[in-house]
Order: C-alpha cells, then structure tokens, then sequence
C-alpha cells in the first residue's frame, strides 16, 4: 500500500525532483569554477607590504604595554614600590691631557725627570727668548733649552713648556710637573716669576767703567777675563738673570738683539763695560734675532778663547772685545 503511494508521489512529482538535482549539480559546478579561476588570477602580496603587516602585532604589543603602564601607573591597591631606574653605561673618553696655557698651582706635580735644573733666564714679555740650562744627570751632559719647538725636549715623554724665575713647568705624558732650579725647595708658591717693569728710555745709565774682580780693562773696549768668571757666569744662569734685566729688543718690528736694564754694580756686566740701555746686537758676529741664535752661541762661548760683542750704545754701533784666559 505505502509502495503504491511513493510510485504514485514519484510519477506525479517526479520532474520537481529533476530539477533540484540540476540545480544543486550546477551550484557545485559553479563553486569549483569560480575557485579555480580565482587562484589563476590572485596576485600574491608584494614584499613592500609585508612589514606592515609584521608591525601589526608589535603595534598591538606597544598599545598593550601602554595600557599595563598606566594601570601600574594609578596603583590601585596602594601598594609600595621601589623605583628602580636602569644603569646607563658611560663609555669613558680619550684622557685629556694637561694643557700647559691654562692650569692651577695645585695640579703641578713633583718633578720626576732625570735631570737638573742648574738655572734660568727669563725675558718676562717674550716667553719664547726664556731659556734654563739643565744637566742630564745620567750623560752630565750640559743643555740650553727654552719652550721652543724643537728646543724644549727633556726626554721623549717630557717637554719644556714654562720656564720660571727659579723654576721651569715640565709636561710629561698627561701631566705637569714644577721642576725647580737646583737648591731651590719644590713649593710652587715659592717659585712663581716676578715680573719688573722696563725702566723709561731716559732711566739712570750706569757710568762704572767696567773692570773689577776677575776682569781687566785693558781700554773703554777691551777687556781680559779669567776663565773660571767666564765659567761660573755660564753655569749660573738665576744668577744672570738677576743682576740685570734682559729683554729682546726690536726695531721696524723685527728682532735685532738684546736690550740690557737695571745693570746692579760688580756684577759681570758691570766688569765688562755694558751699560742701561745697551743692545747688544751680534756676538762673535753672529746676529742675536731669534731665541735658537742665542741658544747655539751660548753652547759655543763655553770653549771660545775670545768674545767680541756689536752693541748699540745711545744710537751709536760700537764694538768691544774680551780675552779669555
């Protein structure tokens, strides 16, 4: 009976049943179709685009991170907490070295070099004509140095950079040391250099005649000295310097000698007949124009047998000569 009415149903409806099939087949038919032609054609995401979208979850880290910070920020329970701030590490620089134009008293240091310092000659205004004799304690070699470039070497890490009235300023590595003249104490206060005015053109001219202990004047040009006041005027050189004031002279704004000041009475410039406001322009016919000249003649005075000096006296050349025996 219930056969009966399925063949029945079937035959009377049978063509809707069709028809549902056709449309689901064409359905699943036009899915595959579209699936395929859409991977034929999709375009693959360049590289461009692809940290953008890397920074996508970063971005959503950073908002995130932002938020905790201001929940932890608003302590909502009170609770007590140590700040704790990261160490920032400094890399150290270059060390600096000492500058020997700009310094304080208190950064010098004792003196370390291998060397004595027998004396010095400062010209006050003109630091470049300063010179100090100094014994190398080692060799007994006896040296002229002054703050020159090439002139200032005391070893190969120390270097001459001031020279004081009874002390020179050493720059040695990354520091700076007072070396002080032999038989001077080791205080920087104590050695600091005077500086004197130059006495007026028309100041007080020494009228000695020259001659005296150890010198013999022969006439008002020529004199006779004895070895040994050649000797201790050379080594002495504080001594120098303190019996008459000594300062490079210039005319037409070029150096053209040493001008001699405050000559004191009995001393070695007395002896030998200079006097206030004498040039002295050449010795032994080299000219006195730059502080190396200096340097080179005083080496070779040290075993000369006679001395000739060009000086300029009240405008006026004149030339003295000196035995040494």
């Amino acid at each position: 009976m219930v056969s009966a009415r399925i063949a029945s149903f079937l035959k009377e409806h049978g063509w809707f049943l069709n028809l549902l099939f056709i449309a689901l087949g064409a359905y699943f038919s036009a899915g595959a179709t579209n699936a395929v032609v859409a991977r034929a054609i999709r375009v693959p995401p360049s590289l461009d685009d692809m940290p953008r979208a890397a920074n996508k979850p970063a971005a959503s880290q950073h908002a995130r991170s932002t938020t905790y910070a201001a929940m932890a920020e608003r302590n909502l329970l009170g609770i007590k907490r140590e700040v704790i701030n990261p160490v920032t590490q400094v890399e150290a620089g270059p060390q600096t070295l000492a500058n020997c134009k700009d310094f304080r008293e208190e950064q010098l240091k004792p003196c370390s070099i291998a060397a004595t310092i027998r004396g010095t000659l400062v010209a006050d205004d003109y630091p470049e004509w300063s010179m100090a004799v100094v014994v190398d304690n080692s060799t007994h070699e006896t040296n002229v140095l002054n703050i020159n470039e090439g002139s200032n070497k005391l070893a190969e890490d120390a270097s001459i950079c001031q020279i004081r009235s009874r002390a020179v300023v050493v720059q040695r590595r990354d520091h700076l040391e007072l070396c002080p003249v032999e038989g001077e104490g080791t205080s920087p206060s104590a050695t600091v250099a005077s500086v004197m005015p130059p006495p007026p053109e028309g100041g007080p001219v020494d009228d000695g005649g020259g001659g005296g202990p150890g010198v013999t004047k022969v006439s008002e040009t020529q004199f006779t000295v004895e070895r040994k006041e050649v000797d201790n005027a050379l080594s002495n050189l504080s001594q120098i310097a303190q019996d008459a004031r000594i300062v490079p002279s210039f005319q037409g704004g070029k150096p053209n000698g040493f001008k001699m000041f405050s000559i004191k009475p009995g001393s070695i410039y007395s002896k030998i007949g200079l006097k206030n406001g004498d040039v002295i322009q050449k010795i032994n016919g080299y000219e006195m124009n730059s502080p190396d000249k200096a340097l080179e003649l005083y080496q070779k005075l040290k075993d000369t047998s006679s001395v000739s000096l060009e000086i300029k006296r009240r405008g006026q050349t004149m030339n003295m000569g000196y035995t040494i025996q």
